[in-house]
């Protein structure tokens, strides 16, 4: 079975849910502190809103350190 390699640098998008988006925005901000990236409304069904996220990352150990980093921020429910 052939494993899928990802290259990088590479840009990488994040869906990030939450509640407030005031508070979504500030922590997504803390978290990208000195990092390029843009941010845009997504469609948004139910009681939560999204949020995606853009920017350019450099290996797989970034990566999953965001992701950490945003699932663990208390104003985001759930990233993908």
């Amino acid at each position: 079975m052939k494993e899928n390699k990802l290259e990088y640098p590479r840009v990488w998008r994040y869906k990030v849910f939450g509640v407030q988006k005031e508070d979504m925005v500030r922590d997504i901000g803390l978290i990208m502190a000195g990092r390029e990236f843009s941010l845009q409304d997504s469609k948004s069904n139910g009681k939560f809103l999204s949020l995606e996220l853009m920017l350019t990352i450099g290996s797989e150990a970034e990566r999953n350190s965001l992701f950490g980093a945003l699932k663990g921020s208390d104003s985001i429910r759930m990233v993908l």
